[in-house]
């Protein structure tokens, strides 16, 4: 699933009036009954996010501190990937073919901006604080910053990339009172082996559809392609730069008081 054709879906039962009785305690919702789905706007949320790593930024360089910088590798022809880069460096590079997980974990996981890092996956995976994946944290704050809850609900996740559709799941699932808060959701993960007829009935009980696939006509809420979840995960990528900037500096500041508390014992 490439970010720029990454779909959310929210309340599909929405239009069915059998059920309609069990949107009541749905407060997100304006109505029981409408012919189309409330577009959200990613390219809003995204220039909200941007602006608030923009402040973070200019404080940052403001106390003294060099300006973040994000470099990317590029691996393979992949048009979806050459997009990917281009939305956010504005440029493309090519580069000779070579093992995308050794590249990846070949990357300092403090500096890991993209979440890729097997340490950085693993502590996902865990609940604990990392770098996340840009599209999935994207997703995820689409939802929370839309304030549509999750706590209880059923999802459905099309796609079980270890990119995009696992976090996705990962972050909807997990406890929301651990180190990393969850989304506490019912999660459901769907790929190409999955059974129509048991994609149907899965999509038929999901309060959140999160696919490639345009629902437009039985979704409470939508994010448009584009303008959804691409913008929001160059402002994530942005987000997890400085984040990765502060913790670097934090960690060569540890270090420097540790030599120097070495330095005074030795002496």
């Amino acid at each position: 699933m490439a970010a720029a054709s990454m779909l959310v879906a929210l309340a599909t039962r929405l239009l069915r009036p059998a059920q309609s009785c069990c949107l009541r305690h749905r407060p997100f919702h304006l109505s029981a009954v409408r012919n189309e789905a409330i577009v959200i706007s990613g390219k809003k949320l995204a220039e909200q996010i941007k602006q608030e790593v923009r402040q973070e930024v200019e404080e940052w360089v403001a106390s003294g501190n060099k300006r973040p910088h994000l470099s990317v590798v590029l691996v393979g022809e992949n048009p979806a990937s050459h997009s990917y880069v281009l939305n956010k460096t504005r440029a493309a590079a090519d580069v000779e073919h070579i093992d995308e997980r050794k590249i990846c974990n070949a990357v300092s996981p403090d500096k890991d901006v993209d979440g890729f890092h097997v340490i950085n996956v693993g502590r996902m995976c865990l609940d604990q604080n990392s770098m996340l994946p840009a599209t999935p944290w994207g997703v995820w704050e689409i939802i929370k910053r839309t304030g549509i809850p999750t706590l209880g609900k059923n999802v459905v996740v099309a796609g079980r990339s270890k990119n995009v559709g696992m976090p996705i799941a990962m972050l909807l699932h997990t406890d929301g009172a651990h180190e990393r808060p969850g989304g506490d959701a019912t999660v459901t993960i769907s790929h190409r082996y999955t059974p129509r007829e048991q994609l149907k009935k899965h999509t038929a009980l999901a309060d959140i559809v999160i696919s490639a696939a345009g629902v437009k006509k039985k979704a409470g809420y939508i994010t448009p392609v584009p303008g959804g979840v691409g913008p929001m995960t160059v402002a994530m990528l942005m987000k997890n730069t400085i984040i990765a900037a502060k913790k670097l500096l934090k960690l060569h500041e540890q270090e420097a008081l540790k030599s120097k508390e070495l330095g005074v014992a030795s002496n």
